[in-house]
């Protein structure tokens, strides 16, 4: 045989084998270079529009007594009743939630606080939210550092084989720190971990929600991902993430809350919605059902601020205005035509109703305004609003004494 027959021969059994590997090799990228119409491409598949979307994982993270676990048991009720629930407002799914905190007992004393909310009845759950916990270690996924495989437990074992049968739109885990073995801090070990979650909710068809924690020492800030804990691969494979915070002491200020209730206050606030716009905050307001076995449990109902209320940014600014006074001097508490009334200057800042100024009137004082008395130019005296600092100091403020 000819060299140049022997060359042939090579590269048609080159050709062959790249054809027969073409055939066989599965394809690992999707191409579309085709025109589309709009009307003709599906409609994401929420369960709840910007709070769970079917194949996709939503965080929820907070800290601990913020209101996120009982937050769950409200979801969880309202999504298997179909009844609204602050923004939530679909047809009734069934769900499945894992608690590796609360025992069988809570569990129950939890949702049926949540039920005495709704005019419902624990029957009423019935077939329609499973409740799974565990008397043991409630590990989910195990890692191995070594190898960096990831392998389901016997828990997780038997968990798929519920939801095989259960079928349900939506699945609860509480909490993600004690679902897996892996380094919290270990980007790559959690990005396995979020995938494995992210897999189970795309081959199932369902909505998972992941409760997780905030940073130890971390402020709690609004609609911030950041204060999540570990790894920030679990902000990062996540499509939804909302953060549950306690009211702050501004906002209690804003609201008219007093300074000893705004722990029974929450918000909920998106921090990454991929598929939807983040929305305004909710609120929610902790309040103490009596269940009839006579012990008590809280219960995350919705919660709306009072209509005259302002932003922070405007109660800053109408705080900066009472501590330089009025082209008269320090502005008077009293609401009247008087040119130094506190009145005009909540006018300027767009608080007409006489509801709405005296909840800033209110405000001012829980920030440590007061009313002091101080010497006019006449050497007569008045009154007027005063900071902690004694501003303004265009005047000179008396003592008590001295009034």
């Amino acid at each position: 045989m000819s060299e140049a027959l022997n060359i042939d021969s090579i590269v048609r059994e080159g050709v062959r084998k790249a054809q027969i590997s073409a055939d066989t090799t599965p394809a690992l990228l999707v191409e579309d270079a085709e025109g589309w119409l709009e009307q003709d491409i599906p409609r994401r598949p929420w369960v709840a529009t910007g709070l769970l979307l079917r194949g996709a994982v939503t965080v929820v993270v907070g800290a601990p007594a913020s209101g996120k676990s009982s937050l769950m048991v409200g979801w969880a009720t309202a999504l298997a009743l179909g009844k609204p629930y602050g923004r939530m407002d679909v047809q009734p799914v069934k769900v499945m939630t894992y608690n590796t905190e609360d025992d069988r007992d809570e569990q129950r004393r939890r949702f049926s606080g949540a039920l005495r909310f709704f005019g419902a009845r624990p029957a009423d759950l019935a077939g329609c939210v499973m409740r799974l916990g565990t008397d043991t270690i409630g590990t989910l996924l195990a890692y191995d550092r070594e190898t960096k495989e990831l392998r389901a437990t016997p828990a997780m074992d038997q968990m798929l084989k519920m939801i095989e049968t259960m079928q349900p739109d939506v699945l609860m885990l509480d909490p993600l720190v004690e679902l897996h073995e892996a380094e919290e801090n270990d980007n790559t070990a959690v990005r396995t971990v979020m995938a494995y979650f992210r897999s189970l909710a795309i081959q199932h068809n369902l909505a998972l929600v992941l409760l997780h924690h905030t940073r130890k020492g971390s402020a709690a800030t609004a609609g911030d991902p950041d204060i999540a804990r570990g790894a920030s691969a679990v902000i990062g494979a996540a499509r939804i993430v909302l953060t549950v915070t306690v009211m702050s002491e501004d906002e209690a200020n804003t609201f008219g809350i007093k300074a000893d209730q705004r722990r029974y206050f929450s918000r909920v606030d998106g921090a990454k919605i991929n598929a939807a716009p983040i929305g305004r905050e909710e609120w929610f307001e902790r309040q103490s059902y009596e269940l009839a076995n006579g012990d008590h449990v809280a219960v995350m109902l919705p919660w709306a601020p009072p209509e005259d209320t302002i932003s922070q940014d405007t109660m800053a600014a109408i705080q900066v205005g009472v501590e330089r006074g009025s082209p008269a001097g320090p502005w008077s508490p009293r609401f009247s035509a008087d040119a130094r009334s506190i009145k005009r200057l909540l006018v300027e800042h767009g608080i007409v109703t006489a509801d709405g100024q005296r909840k800033v009137m209110d405000g001012l004082m829980a920030a440590g305004f007061i009313t002091a008395t101080f010497r006019r130019s006449n050497r007569g005296t008045g009154k007027g609003l005063r900071s902690t600092d004694g501003l303004p100091d265009s005047v000179t403020w008396l003592e008590d004494d001295e009034a």
